[in-house]
């Protein structure tokens, strides 16, 4: 009973996360309109990382990473979210197709971290970030951001697999509550990359500017739902007539 509570409370949750995610597409589509193709001539963020993806995409076309290489990363998501809420992990097993973490904690969070965290993209800038700043070596910008961007691409790519698959980790939350919240926060963070990335300059009001963007969207979202449910009232009504 106790289980069917919180599974039904999760999907209550998935349904008010729902109408979020069509002002994320519509604001990533209209960011994306926002730049032309000299944007990507330059050699900015933006335009590296943009390279990194289309490196990962051609590699994927050609070769296919070994398995183990993100149940790897899957099970350290889980360990790694696991200390940050001040669980013990036990035991994690990693093999060729699977894996899994025995812990004394769990929560949402923590089952459904790997799908939301790029533990790679993580790793990627804790390593090469200090580098970033602290050596003078010109090619430096360069590998950082296309790293950056293929791994943000490894994490999209397996993430939108896993996503049409019968995942342990989906059910045991309840799949319209894991779905929801993987796809919300994965188009929030493409969403953010947009805004942030083309420089560093005045980050603080680009998070204003991108907060402004979302909402507006989902005020338009919710406009065409209101509007859309009266033509129907209104379309039943001229029937019943």
């Amino acid at each position: 009973m106790r289980i069917f509570l919180h599974k039904a409370i999760k999907f209550f949750i998935a349904l008010l996360l729902l109408p979020i995610l069509p002002p994320l597409a519509i604001c990533i589509w209209k960011r994306a309109l926002q730049f032309n193709s000299r944007l990507f001539l330059l050699d900015n963020p933006l335009s590296l990382c943009a390279g990194g993806l289309l490196l990962w995409a051609a590699t994927v076309l050609f070769f296919h990473p070994p398995p183990r290489i993100y149940v790897f990363a899957h099970e350290l998501t889980h360990a790694l979210f696991i200390k940050l809420f001040r669980g013990t992990v036990k035991k994690i097993s990693v093999k060729q197709n699977t894996g899994f973490v025995i812990s004394d904690r769990t929560n949402f969070l923590i089952t459904l971290a790997p799908y939301i965290f790029p533990f790679y993209a993580f790793v990627w800038s804790l390593l090469l970030l200090p580098l970033l700043f602290l050596t003078a070596w010109p090619h430096t910008h360069t590998i950082f951001w296309t790293g950056l961007g293929a791994c943000l691409g490894y994490h999209w790519t397996m993430t939108g697999r896993l996503m049409l698959t019968a995942q342990s980790d989906f059910s045991t939350e309840g799949y319209a509550f894991s779905l929801t919240l993987t796809a919300a926060a994965n188009l929030f963070l493409l969403l953010s990359l947009l805004y942030l990335l083309p420089s560093f300059q005045g980050s603080g009001q680009r998070f204003s500017i991108l907060g402004h963007a979302i909402w507006d969207s989902y005020a338009a979202t919710l406009c065409f739902i209101r509007d859309l449910w009266f033509n129907i009232q209104h379309l039943f009504a001229t029937g019943v007539k």
